[in-house]
């Protein structure tokens, strides 16, 4: 039984899975190479079938993540702004109408599109409700038979925290929070008042930048802002921070008054900026702090599970692995709203068709792959120089290089699901060199220089450079690095002395586990620096977007699956630069 979930709005996205067990997920943007794609997922549907190797009247089930009729809370809270902000009401009725004419039509109409699209089928439709799906995301692929649930973004229908308990094919909703109560909006209206864009998901570039501040303004916002209520229940006060209005950059006065001005997308970080970002990432920690404390008093579980957009806050979820009662963790890779479909299906399948879980997902390589015949094509049509070596001789090449301080684009595998480039789409460099972060964000990514940069670790290194187990195979947490390793690896260190690892494990990505142990042989380090091969674009999919962007990139070397291609053998210009990089 073949069964196809959809996300159809922001992150688009599509995955299949097949008697329980997941064949392949992707969103829209790798192949359409628009950020945060908006509208129909038409290439990855295309995708999750070729790999399936089916023909779409062969899927028996069809989930969407949304369920587009439940409005009446976001009428309410539209209607309910009218008497305190004009301009509040119209931003929210503009949104509202938007979205009824867009996305809202389509999805009604989405069971006659997708005939008319892909062919006539005999497929049954299920509209899901959003956190449900967000839900079933991260609970029916976690190792855990039961678990405390907790799913938080901007919203869902009218619903944006969800606090349930699984317990085998089901999920039990304890309660919801809904609009306007919104940890998600309060982070991204407080990502454009700093200047950035929510559009484009620069919530990472507030969670950056908060490490750099301290929590000036903090009684201000837990007192006025994001208000706690009782145990399990908050307030986001939109008369002072409204959601909707910091979409076009207006911010109210009284607000102002106390916090200072809004940064202009142009203007310089100041310290004020830092610290507004380190208050908003303090408060966001302590209300879902709160909230998971009385989700374990009410479940007296152990295990928990978390997705939706929020719990991409890998700061969050470092205190929330060190201080609350919680023992074992499961935060799903695509947590955001791609990641609905992968809940779309398994709530079909465990919970609507009352299936047994009979699946984990213990990685993230569920994107298209590439074989080495296909990756030469590629450089031969593009003119490029390359050589091809066995796996044992390619990774020993590709650490000594990395030793002596390149960056190196590669390429590898199935593409990961989800925004974390973990070994397989990835630019990777050197730990130890203390000017590798300025490199990489300022010459490589183009990117702010507060931007942190990750480790890839042996898992086996975990208690080396954490002092205790740490396994994060989705690069998602952060925690503090032993005292002895921060001088060592100084490019993956954050301000406050931590980071945030991929742990690798030899049987999952064999070809980077042995990548990572071969250049520990040469240096001694157990890791490497690893941040995703795009710039100022979605991570690569193709060969040819990973040659696209190498091209652009003037990094000296690229590897393509058993390809090693290095620049200053292609083109002589570049030998310019080749000492630099």
């Amino acid at each position: 039984m073949y069964i196809l979930g959809l996300t159809t709005m922001g992150d688009a996205a599509a995955c299949l899975i097949k008697d329980g067990e997941l064949i392949a997920a992707a969103e829209e943007e790798r192949f359409s190479r628009i950020k945060h794609h908006v509208g129909f997922p038409y290439k990855s549907v295309e995708y999750v079938l070729s790999e399936a190797d089916i023909q779409f009247k062969e899927v028996d089930h069809i989930g969407l993540y949304w369920k587009p009729w439940v409005v009446g809370q976001r009428i309410l809270v539209t209607l309910n702004t009218l008497p305190q902000s004009w301009a509040a009401f119209n931003s929210r009725r503009k949104r509202g109408l938007e979205q009824v004419g867009g996305h809202y039509k389509q999805m009604f109409f989405m069971q006659q599109h997708l005939k008319e699209t892909f062919g006539d089928s005999k497929f049954k439709f299920h509209y899901l409700s959003h956190h449900l799906c967000h839900a079933a995301s991260c609970f029916f692929v976690s190792p855990f038979d039961h678990a405390a649930i907790f799913t938080v973004d901007g919203t869902g229908e009218d619903c944006t925290t969800l606090c349930a308990r699984g317990e085998g094919s089901r999920i039990h909703t304890l309660d919801r929070i809904k609009l306007p109560h919104s940890l998600g909006q309060f982070y991204s209206a407080m990502t454009n008042f700093l200047g950035f864009d929510m559009f484009q998901g620069d919530e990472w570039k507030m969670m950056g930048l908060a490490g750099w501040g301290k929590p000036e303004f903090y009684d201000y916002f837990i007192d006025n802002i994001l208000i706690p209520i009782g145990k399990n229940k908050f307030h986001f006060n939109t008369n002072l921070l409204d959601h909707h209005l910091a979409k076009d950059y207006i911010f109210n006065l009284e607000f102002m008054k106390v916090v200072g001005p809004n940064r202009k997308p142009d203007e310089e970080i100041t310290q004020a900026h830092r610290n507004l970002a380190a208050t908003a990432q303090r408060v966001l920690e302590d209300i879902v702090i709160k909230l998971l404390n009385w989700l374990y008093e009410e479940t007296q579980e152990t295990n928990l599970c978390m997705a939706g957009g929020v719990a991409f806050n890998s700061l969050m979820n470092g205190r929330i692995m060190t201080e609350t009662p919680f023992k074992n963790f499961y935060f799903q890779p695509a947590a955001g709203d791609s990641g609905c479909a992968l809940g779309a299906c398994y709530q079909i399948w465990n919970s609507k068709l009352n299936k047994p879980r009979n699946f984990v997902m213990n990685h993230a390589y569920w994107g298209p792959g590439f074989s080495d015949a296909e990756c030469q094509r590629v450089l031969d049509q593009k003119g490029l120089k390359y050589e091809h070596f066995s796996e044992e001789t390619l990774v020993r090449k590709v650490a000594q290089v990395l030793a002596e301080g390149y960056i190196v684009a590669w390429f590898q595998g199935r593409m990961e699901w989800g925004p974390r480039a973990l070994g397989n789409r990835s630019f990777i460099a050197n730990p130890t060199d203390p000017e590798m972060r300025e490199k990489l964000n300022h010459q490589v990514k183009l990117r702010e220089w507060f931007r942190p940069l990750a480790p890839s670790m042996l898992e086996e290194a975990s208690c080396e450079i954490f002092g205790t187990d740490r396994y994060d195979p989705f690069m998602i947490t952060v925690f503090p690095v032993v005292e002895d390793m921060r001088a060592k690896i100084p490019a993956v260190v954050h301000i406050d002395g931590t980071a945030r690892p991929q742990t690798v494990r030899k049987e999952i990505n064999p070809r980077y586990w042995k990548l990572i142990k071969e250049f520990e042989c040469l240096t001694g380090i157990p890791c490497l620096l690893n941040t995703s091969f795009n710039i100022q674009e979605p991570i690569v999919c193709t060969p040819e977007d990973a040659v696209n962007t190498f091209l652009k990139s003037q990094v000296r070397y690229l590897v393509l699956g058993g390809c090693l291609i290095d620049r200053d053998q292609t083109s002589s210009e570049n030998k310019l630069i080749k000492n630099f990089f």
